[in-house]
């Protein structure tokens, strides 16, 4: 019974944990173009080489979709029973949080996210579902 509770008060913090983890990647991946970033090719201490753009815009893809199928993933894993539906929470929280985003600023540019954090966490509400379990 013990465990049960434990495993169900770990949940949300996993859920954190997954957060936490897909923000210091993108950061990490971030600040490691920075540092490949010549010196004087920094203007106002933003790198101006075409390609860093690029890789900056990648990490930040790569941290939503792996967070959106983390939340799908992480805290159903660890979810004593209910694994299903808390994975379609997951999903929801996931894809909530970008679809608010792309509806209160109207920018386009955050639809190519909302798609990646859909696939995402579709992917791991997928998982789940396909997975052979009675609890």
């Amino acid at each position: 019974m013990l465990s049960r509770i434990v495993r169900w008060l770990l949940v949300p913090v996993s859920a954190a944990a997954v957060v936490a983890l897909a923000i210091a990647g993108s950061r990490w991946a971030v600040s490691l173009a920075d540092r490949h970033c010549p010196i004087d090719r920094m203007v106002g201490g933003a790198c101006v080489e075409p390609w860093h753009t690029g890789v900056v815009e990648a990490a930040i893809y790569v941290a939503i979709a792996a967070g959106a199928l983390g939340l799908a993933l992480l805290p159903a894993m660890v979810a004593p029973n209910l694994k299903r539906t808390v994975a379609v929470a997951g999903c929801l929280l996931a894809v909530g949080a970008v679809l608010t985003l792309y509806l209160s600023t109207s920018w386009r540019v955050l639809l190519l996210p909302l798609l990646l954090a859909a696939a995402g966490s579709g992917l791991g509400v997928w998982w789940i579902w396909s997975r052979r379990t009675t609890e």
